[in-house]
């Protein structure tokens, strides 16, 4: 594994973390690599997929070596003590990590989950408990430690629902300090996204641009929106900065970043987006 694309690591990055003061009129943003990102705020420290293990869920659908890990984990789930929220868009490895979410729990005892309401068995089969575990359902707002959080509907290529109607796929819009920040979790673009998106104004994108294509579904990879519609969606519902992610992890499912810069300054060169490395830190303030 090569450590030569993280930015900064270990005790280093921990140290910044905890040293780093938020914004009253923003927020502060770390890459963790593939979907996985830190929120500071003064609300606390918010946690989205963060998968930090070198653990390889053993799946009859996914080929040997496919989610071997391109470069080690930024920091260990062990080193996490300041979390405060935790949030799972959905239940894939790379973003519901039994060994990252049992780690956070045990040294972060302060610490509240959000999942897709399916996935709360999957949560409390790590060993958190029921009473520390938030059903996120689609649409329907949440305020968690002071922090509006609205669940928005995800396609992983396709809905998935259970029998009670609950979304196994969700992303999660966050309105901190007048910052709308969007996790979109794993999706494509489909029309009913840029009804739901819109009414928002967001602010900050955290988006997948791996795509889709005929391989990696015969290895039961599921797919994302391209850097194409990533763009067009970013477009289409007038976000402000796009953080393009879920391209830089496994080797067989990654994708250029340059493509993306270069759709953009073809097509949209007034677009606002920032490449993040594993471990390095953003400050967006609000435009208010």
């Amino acid at each position: 594994m090569s450590h030569n694309r993280i930015y900064r690591s270990g005790k280093s990055l921990i140290n910044q973390l905890e040293k780093t003061q938020a914004p009253v009129n923003g927020i502060v943003l770390w890459h963790l690599g593939q979907s996985g990102v830190v929120l500071k705020s003064e609300h606390g420290m918010c946690y989205f997929d963060p998968y930090l293990s070198n653990y390889i869920e053993d799946n009859n659908l996914v080929e040997p070596g496919l989610l071997e890990r391109s470069y080690d984990p930024p920091i260990q789930p062990d080193d996490i003590s300041n979390a405060d929220i935790v949030f799972i868009t959905h239940d894939h490895l790379d973003h519901l990590d039994p060994e990252t979410l049992a780690g956070i729990a045990k040294h972060s005892p302060q610490v509240k989950f959000i999942c897709p309401a399916p996935s709360i068995l999957k949560l409390k089969e790590v060993g958190i408990k029921e009473e520390s575990i938030y059903a996120a359902k689609a649409i329907e707002k949440l305020v968690v430690n002071g922090i509006e959080v609205t669940p928005i509907p995800a396609k992983h290529e396709d809905y998935l629902i259970d029998k009670n109607g609950d979304h196994y796929y969700l992303g999660y819009i966050l309105n901190i300090n007048g910052v709308t920040f969007y996790h979109a979790g794993d999706t494509i673009v489909f029309n009913e996204l840029i009804e739901y998106l819109y009414p928002f104004s967001i602010a900050i994108a955290y988006l997948p641009i791996n795509g889709r294509d005929w391989r990696r579904s015969e290895q039961g990879v599921l797919g994302n929106m391209d850097f194409r519609d990533a763009v067009e969606l970013s477009q289409a519902v007038g976000i402000d900065l796009i953080v393009p992610a879920h391209y830089d992890l496994f080797e067989s499912n990654t994708e250029n970043p340059a493509y993306f810069v270069d759709y953009i300054y073809q097509n949209y060169p007034g677009q606002k987006f920032k490449l993040m490395v594993p471990g390095e830190r953003m400050v967006y303030l609000s435009e208010v």
